[in-house]
Formats: structure tokens, C-alpha cells, sequence
């Protein structure tokens, strides 16, 4: 899957069945998702095809904890030193690596373990670059589970 633009500074970085996308700004970018470990670099890829610069993804946000939206969130974190945001209810299984997640988890840890950097409750903003993102707290797929509204 190429990369495309979405509409405005919205752009599509994910592979062709696992959804990643980025949101650029002057003062840095916002990451939502990253889809299985092995997704991270070719995301890395992605961002830089389109003319952005990965190491200034600054926000990484997640929609929830699923290993197949949170896997590569270590190693991108690692890479760019960006802040890691997560639903409160869903900070626990992003930390222990998806062992405590209520449907796949008990079997250990299934993708590297991230602490985040700010827990996200429902009605917060997240802001950078004139961009603010709603969070609104939708459980039920997971407990954190979110949807994020974007406002320019």
C-alpha cells in the first residue's frame, strides 16, 4: 500500500489492511496507530516518501491496545522520542505488552511493552501545531477503546 494524502495535513501511512495515520503540523506530527511490529519501519518509510521527516513525530496516539494497533509503538517511540497517548483504560495493557488485554491477553506478552507518557480520559484534547484532537471514550472492542475527533 502506497502512502496518500487523506484530505489537508491527514495522511494515510499505514499497509493496505492496517490502518496508520499521520497528521502533520509546523511544530511536529501526530501518529495514530501503527499496526503489527514488522509495520514500523515500513511506516518510517511511508512518512518520509511523502516529504516528512520521522523524526518529528511528536504524539503518538493509539485508538486502543490491540497488538494489531500497538505494535510498533515501542520501536517508533524508541526512534523519535515521541510522547506515547493512550486511553487510561487501556494503559495497562499497552504497558505489559498485551497480557492483561481481556480478550487475547494470559498468555504473556504479544508485541514490546510501552509505558505511556500521558493516560487520555474521555473529552481530553490533545494538542499540537494549531491541531486539537478530541478523544471520546467508546469501550466495548477494549476498555480504552476511543474514537478521536480532529479539529483544525
Amino acid at each position: 500500500m502506497q502512502p496518500f494524502r487523506i484530505a489537508g495535513n491527514l495522511y494515510y501511512v499505514g499497509t493496505y489492511d492496517l490502518a496508520a495515520y499521520l497528521i502533520t503540523t509546523p511544530q511536529g506530527h501526530i501518529l495514530i496507530n501503527t499496526g503489527l511490529a514488522e509495520s514500523a519501519l515500513m511506516i518510517r518509510t511511508h512518512i518520509e516518501a511523502l516529504g516528512f521527516r520521522f523524526a518529528q513525530v511528536k504524539i503518538l496516539l493509539a485508538t486502543h491496545a490491540h497488538y494489531d494497533h500497538v505494535a510498533g509503538m515501542a520501536e517508533i517511540k524508541k526512534l523519535t522520542g515521541a510522547k506515547m497517548m493512550i486511553d487510561e483504560n487501556d494503559a495497562q495493557v499497552l504497558a505489559d505488552g498485551g497480557n492483561s488485554d481481556f480478550i487475547f491477553g494470559g498468555k504473556g506478552s504479544m508485541f514490546a511493552p510501552v509505558k505511556a507518557d500521558r493516560l487520555l480520559h474521555d473529552h481530553d484534547t490533545v494538542k499540537l501545531g494549531g491541531m486539537e484532537i478530541i478523544v471520546l471514550h467508546h469501550p466495548g472492542h477494549t476498555k480504552g477503546g476511543l474514537q478521536l475527533f480532529i479539529r483544525c
